[in-house]
């Protein structure tokens, strides 16, 4: 994950291994759960989370009780959206370029990292990247 403020400067990047995870949703879920956490301490702005998954958006956005596997999950994350203006938005994966950087080398290098105001090479070239297209 990574927090930018709004002039797309980066205000930490981080990745961390999971050593349990049923699918790819779980492992969605504590992304937007563990980014959330670390991006209310880290400043008091509005939130805006983009996801590639449309059913994490979803379940997230829904107004009714989650009875799914990850309930508890879901249940957590919404107290913590009702600490903060917050927001989640669905991209298309190929957007989600540093996101899905950041899990590969979380996987292959089985790490645990934390960048403050920077990243490693590739994230910030793709932060680059982002900030001279979104221009």
């Amino acid at each position: 994950m990574v927090l930018r403020d709004n002039l797309g400067n980066i205000i930490y990047s981080s990745c961390r291994e999971l050593f349990s995870c049923r699918d790819a949703l779980e492992a969605e879920l504590c992304a937007y759960m563990e980014g959330l956490s670390i991006a209310i301490q880290r400043t008091e702005l509005p939130v805006c989370i983009e996801m590639d998954s449309i059913i994490a958006v979803n379940m997230l956005k829904d107004k009714d009780i989650d009875r799914s596997i990850y309930a508890s999950l879901v249940a957590e994350i919404k107290y913590l959206k009702s600490l903060r203006t917050t927001s989640i938005i669905h991209i298309k994966r190929g957007q989600n370029l540093i996101s899905d950087f950041l899990a590969s080398f979380a996987r292959t290098e089985s790490r645990t990292v934390v960048w403050l105001g920077s990243g490693p090479p590739e994230v910030i070239n793709l932060c680059k990247q982002d900030c001279t297209f979104d221009a």
